[in-house]
Parts: structure tokens; sequence; C-alpha cells
């Protein structure tokens, strides 16, 4: 440990928080955290192992709230286990009450799911299936999300929360499906992923895009059948976005299917890839790349991704394809402006931000992946990989983007950790900074050297993203304009 996690692990064993470290930790409100930590550091289930939990609370987001929802903690543990809470075998749960207000709030709730945190790191949530009933699936998510966001703070590497928490909607997605199907008594259409979790890369709080297709029924029990499966991904939807005391599923967008919001809910495989073959824009070939079937019926899925091949991965691209992921970056970044986001702290649309990584990516997997099959994934990390195996891009280049892109992913999840809410605002206020700083790891004692390591780094990202991403989609589109 550093002087300064000593000093302060030394005072709180004689009763009292030194000021003076306090204030060079960075604390908000420091005699509120001071007394709450005092408070945990006595308390009778807590004092034998203080040494061992004080550091990693002292280094989370929030230390002073972390320490009296601990404390708490304890009394409701040993209310219904009958026993004290073993922090020697939780060494993660610390930091996480410190680091995320939710999963807090969530384990007050649940005192005896603390028990997700056993190890060093926790394990990965479970893959085996999920019943298929509201409840259960509700439980299995935030089950994971306990795991998950422990495996982070704890410092596993961060591309395998983008996997985990992926499969763990996978899981809760298709027991969705089959849950909505029993009870609408509705044959199962065929459910794919779009956007991040069809690339396999979820964030920890976002939306899940999702496609439904199935086969045409006869035309003489098509009516019929459609009114069957817009029930089923009504009911889908509904209870996946319903609260609970406890939260929710998940939040369903299908405005990314043909027509968007103006089209019917679910399609014909037939239909949707007549759609595509007479109406399908750029932006759509560049949205495909993401598919993934996830669930549902495997006859129709399989169809439709034959059927859409040719329209996605073409042999021979013209620059259109460029200048068609050139106009669509401009027109988000010009309706966000207009719309007043601030998006100089916009981690995923800003300048530099996740976004660009994305669409540089997908000008080339557009422009190439119609010879090259390696780069046909939506996943960013492997079509990062693909561009350097087929040295399609410098290797120092390809690898700073996958570096940046990583940075930039684990920022967005850290400020949706806090309080599970969609947001990819970077803060602008340094003790939410400092914060940031806590629940990406910055592990510099003194609060104001992990704020500016921090920042440094932000700066540092989105200079070497929107570089690459000006010159090799932005000068590249505007080279090839007549």
């Amino acid at each position: 440990m550093s002087a300064l996690l000593d000093a302060l692990v030394a005072g709180l064993g004689r009763g009292q928080a030194p000021p003076d470290a306090l204030d060079a930790l960075g604390v908000a409100e420091p005699a509120l955290t001071a007394s709450r930590l005092e408070a945990a550091a006595s308390h009778v289930d807590l004092a034998p192992t203080r040494a061992h939990w004080l550091p990693g609370l002292l280094l989370s987001a929030r230390p002073g709230y972390g320490a009296h929802v601990l404390e708490e903690l304890c009394v409701r543990y040993r209310a219904t286990r009958g026993c004290a809470l073993d922090l020697a075998r939780l060494p993660a749960l610390p930091r996480l009450l410190g680091s995320s207000d939710f999963l807090a709030r969530l384990l007050l709730r649940h005192p005896h799911w603390s028990e997700e945190l056993a190890g060093d790191p926790p394990g990965a949530p479970e893959d085996s299936p999920i019943e298929p009933d509201w409840t259960a699936i509700r439980v299995a998510k935030y089950k994971g999300l306990l795991r998950i966001a422990a495996r982070d703070l704890v410092g596993r590497p961060f591309e395998a929360s983008l996997a985990e928490l992926s499969r763990l909607a996978d899981r809760c997605l298709s027991a969705a499906l089959e849950a909505a199907s029993r009870e609408c008594e509705a044959v199962q259409p065929a459910l794919f992923a779009l956007g991040k979790l069809g690339g396999a890369e979820l964030n920890f709080s976002s939306d899940v895009d999702l496609l439904f297709l199935y086969d045409a029924p006869t035309e003489a029990t098509e009516p019929d059948h459609r009114t069957a499966i817009a029930r089923l991904v009504q009911t889908f939807k509904k209870h996946l976005e319903v609260p609970s005391e406890d939260g929710f599923g998940y939040r369903v967008d299908l405005e990314l299917r043909p027509e968007g919001r103006m089209g019917v809910i679910a399609n014909p495989v037939d239909v949707a890839l007549g759609y595509y073959e007479s109406f399908g824009a750029e932006w759509e070939r560049q949205m495909l790349i993401r598919l993934r079937y996830l669930a549902g019926a495997r006859g129709p899925a399989e169809t439709f991704e034959r059927g859409i091949r040719p329209f996605v991965w073409r042999r021979s691209v013209g620059p259109e394809a460029i200048r068609g992921v050139r106009a669509m970056k401009r027109r988000i970044e010009d309706e966000r402006l207009e719309a007043g986001r601030d998006l100089e702290a916009d981690l995923k649309e800003g300048p530099g931000g996740i976004r660009d990584v994305e669409f540089l990516l997908q000008a080339f997997q557009l422009f190439f992946g119609g010879r090259e099959a390696s780069l046909r994934t939506g996943n960013v990390l492997a079509g990062l990989a693909a561009l350097k195996e087929l040295a399609l891009l410098p290797a120092p280049v390809t690898e700073g983007l996958r570096d940046a892109y990583l940075w930039l992913r684990r920022a967005e999840h850290c400020v949706q950790m806090i309080d599970e809410r969609q947001t990819q605002t970077f803060p602008r206020e340094p003790g939410a900074q400092l914060g940031l700083a806590r629940r990406m790891g910055y592990a510099e004692p003194e609060g104001r050297r992990a704020r500016e390591a921090l920042l440094d780094d932000w700066t540092r990202v989105r200079t070497e993203v929107r570089r690459h991403f000006e010159n090799l989609v932005l000068e590249s589109a505007r080279a090839d304009d007549p």
C-alpha cells in the first residue's frame, strides 16, 4: 500500500480518519465520509478484517457511501443468514459498494446476493439456460451484473466484460422469447441482435437492438399468423421493459427493422429481403454488418442470412460506401449539436468517440468485406484484428485504435455503472471525474493525480481516434467527391 492508504488504515484502526489524508484522497464531504468510515471500521463484524477491506473501499468512487452501505449490509446479512459477512471471501464487495449506487441498493434488498461475489475475482455469470419466467429473467440479469461489475472493478481484462454482458443478454432474451411464446401460445419467430449486442460487445446499460423475422405462412393463414407474431413481440417488449422493485429486464429497440418505426414490428423473411433489395440504403448495409442470430426459429434465420449476404457484402463497391459512412457520421454529429448535446463530453458520438472507431472499421468492412470473409464480423475488436492481419492498416494504427476503443468503452461502462442509466457523458465536474477515474481503475491514491491521469488519457484517446477517422474516412471520402 501507499503511505497515504497506510495512514488512513492506521488512523481508522485507532478510531479516527486523518483529515489531511482524506483531503489528499480527494473525497467529497470529508466530515461525513470520515464519520461513515469510522463507524464501519469499528463495527463488530468489520473491525477484525478492516486492514483487508479498507484499501479497496478507499480507492472506490465514493468511499463514505460505500462504508455506510457496507455497515448496513453486515447488519442485514447477519439478520437473514445468522452469521457475519465474510469479507475474506468477498474481496470485490467493498469496492463495488463504493462504485455502483444501484448495485449497492440491490444488495441491501437482497443481502444474500453478496454471495455472488465470492472469489478473487468473482466468477463470470453462468452460461446455463434461464427459466422462461419474467422474474427469473430479471434475477439472472441483476445477479449477472453484480458479478460483471465486481470483476471489472478488481481489474480483470476489460474486453471480457463486453463478451460477458452480451452472453448474459443472450440468455435473458432467449428465455424472454420462450416466455412470450408460451404466454401468447404462438410459434417463436427468428430473433436477431443488431448494434452492440449483435457484435457481442454490449454496454453495461443500453438498449438492445433487435429484429424479428418469420417464415411466410400460407395465404389463408397469413393474417392470423401475423397478428399472433405481433402480439408475441409486444408481450416480449412489454415484460422486459416494465419496472419492478429490483429494476427491469432490457430496453428493447425495434426501430432498425425495415421501414423503421413506420414498419410492422415483425416481417416475413421474403418481405424483409424484398425491402432491402428494392429500398435498402447504405446506412442499412452498414447496420446489417452487426446482424447476429440470437434465438427462435432457425429456418427463417438461415434463409435471411443467406439472402441478405449479397446486399451487405458486395464484391464490387464504389466510393459511395465511404461517402455514406462519412455522411452518416456527420449527420449524427449535426443532429446532436442542433439538439443542444454537449458533443465535446460525449464518449459515444462526439469527435474521437466510440462511433468514430466503429464507423472507421465499417467503412473498411463495406469496401473490402465482399472479397475478404475475415472482415465479416460485427465485433469491433475482431474487425480491427482482421484489418491488421490483412495489412489493410498498419499494425500501430489498428493497435492504437483497439486500445482507444477499449478505453472509451470502459469509460462508457463506468458512467453507466453508477445508476444503470443509459448515458455516455464524460463528466465535467471535478469530483465526478475523480469518481470515474476510480471506477476505471486509476489507482494513484492522491485524488488530484488520479483525476489528472484520467483527463490526460481522455485528451490523448480522443485526439488519436479523430485523427485516424479524419485521415482514413473523411479525407478518403473528400478525395472521391466529384
